[in-house]
């Protein structure tokens, strides 16, 4: 049996948009061809075969109308989510990933270098993650290359671990490179084509990758010891399962009965078994059969250090196109796992990158507002250290997902808005993004925010460092440079003093401010900021104060400190927050 069609007729009553999707990813992968007012969905069933009473059943169908299509998007995942019992971490994770910066020729004294590097800055990264160049093969994981890793990986691990931080490691558990010892050994493990040859999953570095066959007992076998020694033995404690594609790729298999996205969900399904509850990062991988297994996804193709691809293909590594699938697919965050956008990269183009301020800084705004992982993809040696600002305004991350609101508007979505609500207030971060190449006026309508027309919301631009004043209908970039995101906090104004924003994280309050409290005694009125967060860093408060209020007296910690004077009605003072940090304002008439 090739694929099972289902089919929906009908009018769609009221709605310019219908969603339909399998709502599982146990079985084949499915596709949908639609034909208004008509639908046909297929469910590929791969060539199982069938005898004689035999049934076999088909993917739930959801089938919803919406005026709005980003509600159906969010209800598709939420089923989605649901059915498939989704693994969704309570935070995502932090830390340094060795790949984008040394792309596999770091050695194990590179990666303890970048340990020392983030434990001196006070970074609150969690997991030092050893990417790909570790193995002498891909297949052969317990085989370290002697030259780079010579105390072993499991040494690496205890060092790692005794630094406070947990391993992590990157694997590509479903393939065997063609000069393996394993394919040398089990030439029978691999998925072949139709001539009976060994599958081509993918070229590593000029090397054929053949994709193993996970309906092969001996291979299932396999998989049990190696994650039983990388987990148990060896001590990791995140890993990173790359190319999974590959368990899923159309060939000959051991099981004919059994289809490529069920081949590909029993593969991750032994891992899970092995390693427990430990983090499992999935990469290169159809998504909707790893749902529930996973507790984190790469969402989009690897960043790199270049903005656009060398070559036009929209799957290739480049800035701009893993920030394409970021606010894309920023509604699969919290439904079927924890998003990873890839890594942030804040390096100096004078330090192997080619990313302009604007480019770099668009990066870590998408990062920041996605919510997902946030790993560091830089060399702690050689990191300019004025750089890691940047690094440090998107920890922690936040957890929610900003919404792209234009996505099918614009094939690029040029609005990514987060709404932020706290105990005690609500306010919107939008990153306004200009994905052209040209600098342009942008204007946007604060209606189209979701902001009540006519009502005063002040307006800061993040980067900038710039207040924008109050205003009402809408709000001008007249400078929108190329490849800039113009990260803009809009908070309801009052006549009274208010705490408007901090810029110690990109969320401006929704992450470091743990509470704003607010006393009225003899006609003034005092307020209360605690901060809370890890490391050290630099940064500033500002309050607003309109006519006729005036700031009275400041403290920082207990002690009086002065304010800075950046717009008029706007008052600030900025500071090293280390760990903790109240300050108290008094202001009067």
């Amino acid at each position: 049996m090739s694929e099972i069609r289902l089919g929906v007729e009908g009018e769609v009553a009221n709605a310019r948009r219908t969603i339909t999707r399998v709502v599982e990813g146990l079985k084949p992968p499915a596709s949908v061809r639609e034909n208004v007012p008509s639908l046909e969905a297929i469910c590929h069933a791969d060539g199982v075969t069938l005898a004689p009473g035999e049934r076999l059943i088909s993917e739930p169908l959801l089938v919803a109308a919406d005026e709005d299509p980003l509600a159906l998007l969010d209800r598709y995942a939420t089923h989605l989510g649901e059915r498939m019992e989704a693994r969704v971490p309570p935070r995502p994770p932090t830390g340094w990933c060795s790949w984008y910066y040394f792309y596999g020729e770091n050695s194990e004294a590179d990666v303890l270098a970048n340990m020392v590097g983030i434990a001196r800055e006070r970074l609150p990264l969690e997991v030092i993650l050893i990417d790909d160049g570790y193995e002498t093969a891909i297949g052969d994981w317990l085989t370290p290359d002697p030259a780079k890793f010579p105390q072993g990986m499991g040494w690496l691990a205890e060092q790692i671990r005794a630094g406070g931080y947990v391993p992590g490691l990157w694997i590509a558990p479903f393939a065997a490179s063609a000069g393996s010892q394993l394919f040398a050994d089990h030439p029978d493990w691999v998925i072949r084509d139709e001539d009976g040859q060994p599958l081509v999953a993918w070229h590593h570095f000029g090397e054929v990758v053949h994709a193993l066959d996970l309906t092969h007992p001996a291979v299932q076998e396999w998989l049990r010891t190696l994650f039983h020694t990388l987990s148990d033995e060896w001590g990791y404690g995140l890993f990173k399962l790359d190319f999974l594609y590959a368990g899923a790729l159309a060939g000959q298999r051991h099981d004919p009965q059994m289809t490529r996205a069920q081949a590909l969900r029993r593969g991750l399904e032994i891992i899970r078994e092995v390693v427990g509850e430990k983090f499992l990062l999935g990469c290169g991988a159809p998504l909707g059969p790893c749902v529930g297994l996973v507790d984190g996804m790469r969402i989009g193709p690897d960043v790199a250090i270049n903005w656009r691809p060398f070559w036009p293909d929209l799957s290739a590594s480049a800035a701009e196109n893993g920030l394409r699938n970021v606010v894309s697919r920023a509604f699969l965050h919290n439904r079927l796992w924890a998003n990873d956008p890839d890594c942030v990269l804040v390096r100096t183009r004078d330090d192997e990158s080619d990313l302009v301020l604007n480019e770099m800084r668009t990066l870590v705004s998408l990062v920041g507002l996605s919510g997902g992982l946030v790993l560091s993809g830089d060399n702690f040696p050689s990191i300019r250290p004025g750089r890691l600002k940047y690094l440090r305004q998107i920890l922690p991350p936040y957890g929610q997902a900003a919404i792209p609101l234009d996505l099918f508007e614009n094939e690029l979505p040029e609005l990514f808005v987060l709404p932020v609500q706290r105990e005690f207030g609500a306010w919107l971060v939008v990153g306004v993004i200009n994905w052209g190449d040209r600098t342009r006026k942008t204007t946007v309508d604060l209606a189209r925010l979701g902001l009540e027309p006519g009502q005063p919301y002040h307006a800061y631009h993040y980067w900038r460092r710039r207040y924008l004043g109050v205003v009402r209908d809408r709000v001008t970039i007249p400078r929108h440079q190329p490849h800039e995101t113009a990260l803009l906090l809009l908070k309801p104004a009052s006549e009274e003093p208010q705490f408007l924003t901090s810029t110690f994280h990109v969320t401006q309050g929704g992450v470091e401010v743990k509470a704003v409290d607010w006393t009225v005694d003899d006609g003034g009125r005092r307020v209360v900021v605690t901060l809370e967060k890890a490391g050290r860093q630099f940064g500033e408060l500002l309050f607003a104060v309109p006519e006729p209020w005036r700031v009275a007296q400041a403290w920082l910690n207990g002690r009086r400190r002065g304010v800075n004077h950046i717009a008029p009605g706007v008052v600030g003072m900025g500071f090293h927050l280390e760990e903790r940090a109240v300050v108290e304002m008094a202001f009067e008439r």
